[in-house]
């Protein structure tokens, strides 16, 4: 059985009373064969058998699979039927060796007058005969089979398998047991048929047939073996891992749902193979930059404006204005960038015009006049990223210094002057 997830649940393990039914339906399976050698025998006529024993089990598990059904029914069924279907068409090969070619007798019309009792016509032997052979001996062979796979595990081997040690229940101890009975019995030749090269062949050639139908079968319903109740009493002989002897491994529960595959038989699970060698990879060597100017050297993206602004003075015209020096990031001389006239505002308060009015003193936190000094470079370019400022008058004295980062801001924003817009905007 399977959860709604559909995992595999435990299988039930094996009772007594599964037992019990189960060699019931075995015990049945075997005893037409098995009368027949009592009669030739003379332990049992085959009418006492018969009376006694065979139809009233017959009738008994009959009762029992109607009223009280097992999961193991359905596999017996499928055998059941199976050993029918192989008997008819053995009986297609043997009849035709028996009526068209004449190479010998048919025993079944005087098995069936044993059976019916003294008297009885041998048009009432056939009836009786065939109907004994057919569901007596062809179905009770293939029950016999399919339960024996069944707890074999047989169902989960392939189909080639499957089908040779069906043939080989066929001729033993099927043909094997009717040949015995034959040679052994007093009066064995006389009561079925005599013992020639022709018969013995004939016979073996009528059951390696049987056997065949019968496996095909078997590997034709094998998903009914999802019903069988119990785990099989071993998966197969295989040889243990890192051993040369063959060990017993009991089988692993059956799933009791879904479709039933075919597997192959274990086998000797070998050592992974090794990768193959990869070929190993020449080393690339990338080429060396081309020369600026080469004609196929990368072209350098230009700023849609113009060049870009740089760190120091240039010489070339203004990206806007067209005239004058281009904006730096530290003061340089020249024109102012939007006034055209005056001082570069610096990052520290310097003497000078108001960068908005043009006049008056710059604003700070305490009224005074400032004035500021930085050394330049003979080329105009500022030798440090910072200024010292010289205060004199009355709220500030001494020397400040202008740090790093305000420095560089102002720098970022002389830079990105935008023309029309206020340089700066003092709070």
């Amino acid at each position: 059985m399977t959860t709604t997830d559909g995992a595999a649940l435990p299988l039930a393990p094996v009772t007594r009373q599964g037992l019990l039914r189960v060699g019931l339906h075995v015990l049945l399976a075997a005893l037409p064969l098995l009368a027949i050698s009592a009669h030739v025998f003379g332990l049992i006529t085959m009418n006492w058998s018969a009376a006694l024993l065979v139809i009233p089990l017959a009738t008994t598990i009959l009762a029992l699979s109607i009223f009280d059904p097992h999961p193991e029914d359905r596999v017996i069924l499928h055998g059941f039927v199976w050993g029918i279907v192989a008997c008819a068409l053995y009986d297609v090969f043997r009849l035709d060796t028996v009526y068209m070619l004449g190479w010998w007798a048919d025993f079944i019309p005087t098995m069936g007058t044993w059976i019916v009792g003294p008297g009885a016509s041998t048009t009432t032997g056939a009836w009786v005969g065939y109907l004994w052979r057919y569901l007596g001996d062809g179905g009770g062979i293939g029950v016999t089979f399919f339960v024996l796979a069944a707890f074999l595990g047989l169902h989960r081997r392939p189909a080639g398998v499957v089908v040779a040690a069906s043939v080989a229940f066929a001729v033993f101890p099927v043909w094997a047991g009717l040949i015995g009975t034959v040679w052994l019995a007093p009066r064995g030749q006389t009561m079925m048929f005599p013992l020639t090269p022709v018969t013995i062949t004939l016979s073996l050639i009528g059951h390696l047939i049987f056997g065949l139908i019968m496996g095909l079968g078997f590997v034709k319903t094998r998903s009914a073996h999802r019903y069988w109740p119990w785990t099989p009493v071993v998966d197969w002989f295989v040889p243990a891992e890192g051993s040369a002897e063959g060990t017993l491994r009991v089988s692993h529960p059956f799933p009791t749902s879904g479709p039933v595959r075919s597997a192959a038989r274990p086998a000797v699970r070998a050592a992974a193979p090794a990768p193959a060698p990869q070929p190993e990879r020449p080393h690339v060597v990338p080429p060396p930059p081309l020369p600026a100017g080469h004609p196929s050297a990368p072209i350098p993206r230009q700023h849609p404006s113009g060049p870009l602004p740089v760190a120091g003075p240039t010489t070339g015209s203004h990206p806007r204005t067209g005239s004058g020096p281009l904006p730096v990031a530290g003061p340089t001389t020249g024109s102012h960038p939007r006034t055209g006239s005056g001082p570069l505002p610096v990052a520290a308060s310097t003497t000078g015009s108001h960068p908005r009015t043009g006049s008056g003193p710059l604003p700070g936190g305490a009224s005074s006049s400032r004035s500021s000094s930085a050394t330049r470079s003979g080329s105009g370019s500022t030798t440090g990223a910072t200024r010292t400022a010289s205060s004199s008058g009355t709220g500030d004295t001494g020397n400040h210094t202008l740090d790093p980062e305000t420095w560089a801001l102002w720098q970022r924003q002389l830079a990105t002057t935008v023309k029309g817009r206020r340089t700066h905007r003092w709070r």
